[in-house]
């Protein structure tokens, strides 16, 4: 009896050091790089008869993306994620008459929590955030080609309410350095109602939005 608990015993002590290796993990995660952004229905398709749109393709916008991590546990976080997304709308002639193009941006800043599955060379997670996201429009000129006159209309912009469910792949390069291929999330965002002309146009969500991010994390402390 007394020899096997000498060996239960042993063998805990030997097992001590691969515990606690398994349960130091980073404090905190800061992840920077760069992120695309596919929003459905703002390239318009005109009809060359009528001169009215027909389709809004779908557009892709290039940015930043950037988000802070505080772990909590081994596999649980809570995480602030930034991001934005340029682009520009081409003009078009339809009937003889230019349509300028217009640029646009797309701005999500997000919380909310992090789970993940760490490993020795990669760490795979899940996250559902929520907070806004701003989308707006730059300024356009108009020249009448008779005239000569320019009007300039201001660019305008609006936030809603916005979510982001997704996830993604961090392949470890160190102890303090990761390269994340890619972060994946599906945003919605919620559209406000308006009244015009004394109707009223229910608020309705976004939710064609889709994001992709890829750039490095560092990671700082242990816990």
């Amino acid at each position: 009896m007394r020899r096997l608990i000498f060996v239960l015993a042993i063998g805990l002590f030997l097992s001590i050091p691969s515990f606690a290796q398994e349960v130091i993990y980073p404090k905190a995660e800061v992840f920077g790089g760069f992120s695309i952004s596919s929003i459905p229905g703002v390239l318009p398709t005109y009809d060359p008869t009528t001169g009215l749109p027909t389709a809004y393709a779908r557009k892709s916008f290039m940015g930043w993306q950037a988000s802070a991590n505080y772990n909590l546990t081994h596999h649980l976080g809570i995480v602030g994620d930034f991001g934005g997304q340029y682009g520009n709308i081409p003009s078009a002639t339809v009937l003889g008459v230019t349509i300028p193009g217009f640029s646009m941006n797309t701005y999500q800043f997000l919380f909310g929590p992090q789970l993940a599955f760490r490993k020795p060379r990669v760490t795979p997670y899940v996250h559902a955030l929520f907070g806004g996201i701003k989308e707006g429009v730059g300024s356009v000129s108009v020249t009448d080609p008779v005239t000569g006159l320019t009007v300039t209309t201001p660019g305008v912009s609006s936030t809603g309410l916005g979510m982001g469910f997704g996830g993604g792949l961090d392949i470890n390069i160190s102890d303090r350095l990761a390269l994340r291929v890619p972060q994946f999330d599906w945003t919605l965002r919620h559209i406000a109602g308006t009244t015009v002309l004394g109707v009223t146009v229910p608020g309705t969500w976004s939710t064609g939005q889709i994001r992709i991010g890829i750039g490095l994390v560092i990671k700082t402390g242990e816990k």
